[in-house]
């Protein structure tokens, strides 16, 4: 089955032919969303990734099917406390 795959911030990939913000994988009937993240050499410690499947939150158990959208959202941390 093939899978879209959006790679939001520092997930994008530099290539010779500039940056790639979205790959298609072809996984085997059955295959889900840790699947997409091993394929693409991607470590989910925690809460560091935002995992989105049609614009649903899930985690990386999530069965997968034909032609979805998966959406891989690195989490983003920042500001100050005073």
């Amino acid at each position: 089955m093939k899978i879209e795959v959006q790679l939001h911030t520092v997930l994008q990939r530099q290539t010779p032919r500039g940056i790639q913000r979205q790959v298609w994988l072809e996984l085997p009937p059955g295959s889900r969303l840790g699947d997409v993240l091993r394929a693409l050499e991607i470590e989910l410690t925690g809460d560091n990734l935002l995992l989105v499947v049609n614009e649903r939150i899930v985690d990386e158990d999530f069965a997968l099917a034909e032609g979805q959208r998966v959406s891989l959202i690195p989490a983003i941390s920042g500001g100050s406390e005073d």
